[in-house]
């Protein structure tokens, strides 16, 4: 972006942090803010006037028809840190939904797709309007109280731009692959090799030597709590009250007595509504989320601890092999815990400790390291 000043970028970040180390090195670079109207409408006058933007994720998914045809006709390229959700799964109760049918708001087409009819509408469906309008929404199922839906991200807006590079690791495991499979949307694999961007085929196998010395992953008895294939998992940790205990109980004698850590070196990580079971003295305050990504805002850490077993939804799985597409679920649980192992020092070839009670992703993270492909 620094080198090509006369080609037109929006870059995309998960990140507001990331947003400012780009706004920092290309000052003309633009952020879309808060002007009065919302994010959006101020993304429209940077597009209107042809600037260099940088803005999130969570934005660009709220994009329209307008903004489609505004970054079309600016024949803008686009850059997307790490692949993005375009696909979600979200519910309305059937007695809300009945009511949007019979006013004649929402209609049902053969394919089960939503169609919002009430281009005037303002209330408590604002929200479920807006994916109607910037997406499809599809029916998935019905229960007694509740309908479930599935919003896919418009396809037209990656149609909109000149070029499209996305920024990621094993883009195989990625929703965004799947989405672009079910919608067969074409992409070319690259990775980079001497400082060249190469065909990704053509690349050499991944010398890993480097990071079999640099990652001490634990091997002791703390680790006997996950040897069942589901332990850890989100399900798992709801029900396992006496083992979210023992849980909680390895977590610390890791931190404290296998690899003496001070709070500041410390990394751990659940899922969201399971980090108050497990919160402890002496790290509670290095919690990081299981699905963050793209922050270098944690590269001083070494002493890390990976209590989470990933699995996809079934509802996930079902929508996409529907369509065609099959989930790897193992490379999925791959990618995940790699990319969060990945905001640590690790990242700058220095050692790291890491406590993985989960046998699953304990043993997923050793076959790669044994793995030269991928």
């Amino acid at each position: 972006m620094k080198n090509n000043r006369n080609t037109k970028y929006i870059y995309i970040t998960p990140f507001l942090s990331e947003i400012q180390r780009v706004l920092e090195e290309i000052p003309d670079f633009k952020e879309p803010r808060h002007l009065g109207e919302g994010k959006l409408e101020n993304l429209h006058d940077l597009l209107v006037n042809d600037y260099n933007i940088a803005t999130t994720h969570a934005l660009f998914k709220t994009c329209t028809e307008e903004t489609i045809d505004l970054i079309n006709a600016g024949e803008y390229t686009l850059i997307l840190d790490e692949s993005m959700d375009v696909v979600d799964m979200f519910d309305i109760t059937n007695k809300d939904y009945d009511l949007l049918i019979k006013n004649k708001v929402i209609q049902i087409n053969s394919d089960k797709i939503v169609n919002w009819l009430d281009d005037e509408y303002e209330g408590q469906f604002d929200y479920f309007k807006r994916l109607c309008k910037n997406g499809t929404v599809i029916e998935i199922k019905q229960t007694k109280k509740i309908q479930f839906l599935a919003w896919n991200f418009s396809t037209n807006a990656f149609n909109a731009f000149k070029d499209i590079y996305i920024l990621t690791y094993l883009f195989e495991s990625s929703m965004m692959q799947h989405y672009f499979k079910m919608n067969k949307i074409q992409y070319d694999k690259y990775t980079i090799q001497d400082y060249n961007m190469i065909p990704f085929d053509t690349k050499k196998p991944y010398d890993k030597t480097k990071y079999k010395k640099l990652i001490n992953i634990y091997e002791g008895n703390l680790n006997n709590i996950g040897d069942r294939k589901t332990a850890l998992s989100l399900n798992w940790l709801r029900k396992k009250s006496k083992l979210r205990d023992k849980l909680k109980n390895n977590i610390y004698n890791y931190f404290q007595h296998q690899v003496n850590a001070v709070s500041d070196t410390i990394i751990w990580t659940t899922f969201k509504n399971i980090q108050k079971h497990l919160k402890g003295k002496g790290y509670t305050k290095g919690f990081l989320a299981c699905n963050a990504r793209a922050t270098n805002e944690y590269k001083h850490t070494y002493n890390l601890a990976y209590c989470c077993n990933r699995f996809i939804s079934p509802d996930y799985i079902k929508y996409f092999e529907l369509r065609g597409v099959i989930i790897d679920e193992e490379l999925y649980a791959l990618s995940e815990m790699l990319q969060w192992i990945w905001r640590s020092r690790i990242r700058e070839g220095k050692p790291i400790n890491i406590y993985i009670p989960s046998r699953r992703q304990r043993n997923l993270l050793i076959r790669w390291l044994n793995n030269k492909n991928i």
